[in-house]
């Protein structure tokens, strides 16, 4: 009776423990992989273009995944094409990942996910340059 009622806690704690675990093997495994991204030029309505892929004029949001670095483009008649970059850093939960690993290893599997990363800015603002006028004077 005693073994059995032995085996009966241990199980209990046991699934517990199992249960607690998959809660902890990463917060960011259960964070958002997407994010809001701004861009707005001056002047406006300029043609934006994200890593290759157009995706509208000026000023606009869009969702990008966190788990890669963008490349923006942003083109309008008239004015010199401006390049932008974004980086990744690590998001709240990436870091709440890194201190829990500390403590527990588990956590730093939270770190392989893109709900670890945020885009590094998240607004672009961007001054257009006129273009020179190349025409030859007479």
């Amino acid at each position: 009776m005693r073994l059995h009622k032995f085996v009966e806690i241990f199980l209990y704690r046991l699934l517990s423990f199992v249960i607690i675990l998959c809660y902890m093997a990463g917060c960011s495994l259960y964070g958002p992989t997407k994010q809001s991204i701004g861009v707005s030029s001056y002047p406006p309505e300029a043609q934006v273009i994200v890593s290759g892929k157009p995706m509208g004029m000026t000023p606009l949001h869009f969702e990008a995944d966190r788990g890669e670095n963008l490349l923006l483009e942003v083109q309008k008649s008239g004015y010199q094409t401006q390049y932008r970059t974004s980086s990744r850093k690590l998001s709240g939960l990436g870091i709440l990942d890194v201190v829990s690993g500390f403590f527990w290893l588990v956590p730093f599997i939270g770190l392989t996910s893109s709900g670890a990363w945020e885009h590094d800015p998240a607004e672009f603002e961007i001054p257009l340059v006129p273009e020179r006028d190349t025409t030859p004077i007479p």
